[in-house]
């Protein structure tokens, strides 16, 4: 990795001050992540190098990486070391979400999703939602996005059965087709419009069981309608984060004066 002090990644770390060594540690690599000197995927150094380089002990470098897994800045992979997650992309994408350009942001989310779930239900609650009879039958789909190792959003999907006969059928054939690519392509319906709303809520048992969270933890959930060129409501989405895995930077530019 080089020399961590001369590349200016890290800093000495202060044996006269009160906060704890790990601590130092945890907020030098903290910093050179924040500062962008370490990208996402980026392997970080040893615990070997690092105590080597600040003539620490082994418990104190794994304190230090283990506050930063629980700040969800990095991860380990079982053999191969401690890496930056991808926690910048996963902002940019959840920005890019809640916004109505959705051809391509809901293409990268599901690019990056495991189906793990696909039945179908009957929810009066749904249904009432979609502004469909309560008693309509509706294909669930549940998918599940990860950074390294760990699981950071879900995606619920509801589509009413009448509209997309077989449509399961055809998605695990077409797994390089998103649901809208799917129905457009398929079934000629073409959607016009995504209706977007974001909620914080705490989370349910279920969603809590899927993204490996305590059941008070607390969720962005961006609910999604896609109403198609009839106004109908073909697809309702659910989108959930962890408000504890997420960190979302806002960016406003002064409006120049004429």
């Amino acid at each position: 990795m080089g020399d961590y002090v001369t590349d200016k990644r890290y800093k000495h770390l202060n044996r006269n001050s009160a906060l704890p060594l790990y601590y130092q540690l945890k907020e030098h690599i903290k910093e050179a992540i924040v500062k962008g000197q370490y990208k996402a995927n980026d392997k970080l150094p040893t615990e070997e190098e690092l105590c080597k380089e600040f003539s620490i002990s082994r418990p104190v470098v794994r304190q230090a990486y283990d506050e930063l897994i629980k700040e969800g800045l990095v991860g380990r992979h079982k053999g191969r070391g401690t890496f930056v997650k991808k926690t910048a992309d996963k902002h940019s994408l959840f920005k890019d979400f809640i916004g109505f350009s959705f051809e391509e942001n809901v293409r990268d989310l599901e690019k990056e999703s495991k189906i793990v779930k696909v039945e179908k239900i009957t929810d009066p609650l749904i249904a009432m939602r979609m502004e469909i009879p309560k008693d309509s039958e509706l294909l669930h789909i549940i998918r599940i996005v990860h950074d390294l190792e760990y699981p950071v959003s879900m995606i619920e999907s509801y589509l009413p059965v009448d509209y997309f006969i077989n449509i399961e059928k055809y998605m695990l054939i077409s797994i390089d087709k998103t649901i809208i690519e799917l129905i457009e392509s398929l079934y000629g319906i073409h959607i016009d419009k995504a209706i977007r709303s974001l909620t914080a809520m705490k989370i349910s048992k279920e969603r809590a069981d899927f993204l490996h969270g305590n059941i008070d933890d607390l969720v962005y959930e961006i609910e999604t309608q896609y109403v198609d060129v009839f106004e109908r409501n073909v697809i309702l989405e659910y989108v959930t984060y962890l408000v504890s895995k997420m960190n979302i930077n806002i960016e406003v530019n002064r409006k120049q004066s004429l």
